[in-house]
Order: structure tokens, then sequence, then C-alpha cells
């Protein structure tokens, strides 16, 4: 879904809505969410759960529905990519599972920026070991980042200064299509400002390197 919400009423995934019996999301995902449901819905707020999430979710896909009724899971951008669609691939049978990607946040961020992107690099900082990332601050000229959270400027600041590479910008883009949407610029005299200023958790980073 995008950073907006999603109308349950959406022709393009109204027969879905239609018949699901099991909704799970993050809590931004599921308060962004319009429309009615119509039917008995249980409802799961995917949290640090993943793993008892999964688990219903299998025994869900296991279980014969003489009803039609569907599980959505919701989630932003592309779930696969370092997103839940990943995950459930590994507890559930593909057959069983259907994706509906939206917008990436590296997608929505340069036309925000109103700049090409065909020659970045797009990375995720989430969840992942930093130290894999330290080759493409070697040897990329740009890079488009996905954060940790609020926390993941400054964390990614302190890496380019270990490492260390060159900045000639660091810019963030924060609460892309949603209230408060933000683009920080950053250039070498003002880097250390990063640590002084609070970010939204929604924020991905974009980064030229000399």
């Amino acid at each position: 879904m995008e950073p907006e919400g999603l109308d349950t009423q959406d022709p393009r995934y109204r027969h879905l809505f239609s018949t699901c019996t099991l909704l799970a999301g993050g809590s931004r995902h599921l308060e962004s969410l319009f429309g009615p449901l119509e039917r008995k819905t249980e409802k799961i707020v995917i949290r640090s759960n993943i793993d008892a999430l999964c688990k219903r979710l299998k025994i869900f896909s296991e279980t014969p529905s003489f009803d039609g009724g569907c599980a959505i899971v919701l989630a932003s951008g592309d779930p696969l990519y370092y997103g839940i669609g990943s995950r459930l691939l590994r507890e559930i049978s593909s057959g069983s599972l259907r994706f509906y990607p939206a917008s990436t946040l590296v997608q929505r961020a340069f036309s925000l920026l109103k700049e090409p992107w065909e020659e970045v690099r797009v990375a995720s900082f989430h969840g992942r070991d930093p130290d894999r990332l330290i080759p493409y601050f070697e040897q990329e000229k740009k890079l488009a980042l996905y954060t940790p959270g609020s926390d993941g400027p400054a964390q990614i600041l302190e890496m380019c200064r270990k490492i260390p590479c060159k900045l000639l910008s660091f810019r963030v883009v924060e609460n892309i299509g949603l209230p408060g949407e933000k683009v920080h610029l950053f250039l070498p005299p003002t880097l250390e400002d990063i640590h002084r200023t609070i970010f939204s958790p929604l924020n991905i980073i974009v980064l030229e390197i000399e």
C-alpha cells in the first residue's frame, strides 16, 4: 500500500477485502486503511511477533476454506525487497501467496527530488549487518539507503566517517506522501547537524560520494 493509505473499495483489491477473514499489518498500515470490511475479520498488529504471525498464516493457508475466505498482510512499497514478503515465502508455499507491490520509497523519493536514478545503487540499512554495505560506499558515487528509523541518518553518517568516504551531499527524505513530508540537505560543513536533528522514523537517505 502507498503511505497515504488504502481504500478497501479500491477496484484493484475490492474482491480481496470482500472475502478477507484475517487482516495483518503494522499499526500505521491498519490505521491508514479505510473503507468497510464485509466479513467478520480477525486482526493482527505486526510488531515483533513475526514468528507467531507466520505460524498463524501457515495454519490459515493449510486449512480448507469453504467460504472462499482469504488473509491479507498489509505492507508498504515492495514486500519482496527486504520486506515481510521474503519472510512469508520462507514459511508458506508460494502457491498460497500473491503479491501486489506499491511504489517503493526510492521511487517516490527521486520523484520528489526530480532526479533520475538509473545510476543509483539501492541498499537497505535496516536489519542487515552494516559491514556488508561497506563495498557500496567504497565503489558507488550515489546511494539510496532504506534506514532503520529515526537514528538511521546518524548511524549512516558515523559509518561514512568510519570507512572513511568523502561525502558531497547527504539528503534525508522523510514522511514521503504523509503530512510533514520534507527533504533535509546536509553538505560537508553542516554534516554534524545530522546529530542534532530529529528525523521521522519513516525516512530514506540519498548520498553523493566522491
